[in-house]
């Protein structure tokens, strides 16, 4: 399968490792010149500096010979605006958006003309919830499995004494296959972290990571300010 990916952050860097450890072709579209240079390194496919909802990109990046596209940016709008340019590119192409707000993902499924222009609406803000509700129903399971992808999502606790509190997320130097898509302050509101988040000293993170980095990130997220001083 040939797939475009707009979007390099953490999300669409990992979706594209992912690819293409499964056997896809991936093209990524990235608007920052210094995540595209890096990434040109970083994966096996074409990495082009630029803006997907500009069709002439779409087209650079051959969009109508593509199978799948997928939106994964932080901005909603611009995914949206992206999917669009690419199903009037390419009819029969399969677009996945990401959307941030979860009142956008209902105003654009309540949407008859909208709808027709993607495929999979996913929301991190949605899946997050859903994996607190469940715990709250049914206690006692600090991860859902991905057995086939190699991977899982797991929560890890803050407190006073972990090594971590207070810390800025751009500082914790996660490993490659990990992604931090949840924050809980002990009062129990929800962030959906950037890099310029700063952890509570209280509280929980949910990480979605490969198992083949699970051990380290165990170690970083679970040290204890104590360890140091041992």
């Amino acid at each position: 399968m040939f797939v475009v990916i707009m979007g390099a952050g953490r999300v669409g860097y990992l979706v594209a490792k992912m690819l293409e450890e499964d056997g896809h072709d991936v093209t990524i579209i990235e608007r920052d010149k210094a995540r595209a240079k890096e990434l040109s390194i970083l994966i096996n496919g074409l990495v082009i500096e630029g803006d997907a909802t500009d069709p002439k990109t779409l087209e650079e990046a051959n969009i109508k010979q593509a199978d799948a596209f997928a939106a994964l940016t932080g901005k909603d709008d611009a995914n949206l605006l992206a999917c669009i340019l690419a199903k009037h590119l390419n009819p029969k192409i399969k677009t996945s958006l990401r959307i941030s707000n979860p009142q956008n993902r209902r105003i654009f499924e309540e949407v008859t003309d909208l709808r027709r222009y993607f495929d999979f609406v996913i929301s991190p803000e949605e899946i997050a919830a859903e994996y607190i509700s469940r715990n709250i129903v049914t206690p006692g399971f600090d991860r859902v499995l991905f057995p086939k992808e190699g991977a899982e999502i797991v929560r890890f606790n803050i407190d006073e004494n972990s090594e971590i509190a207070g810390k800025y997320v751009r500082d914790l130097k996660l490993p490659r296959d990990a992604l931090m898509v949840a924050v809980y302050d002990e009062k129990g509101n929800l962030i959906i972290p950037s890099g310029d988040t700063k952890l509570p000293e209280k509280g929980q993170v949910i990480v979605f990571a490969k198992n083949n980095v699970l051990s380290n990130l165990k170690g970083l997220l679970e040290k204890k300010k104590s360890d140091n001083e041992s």
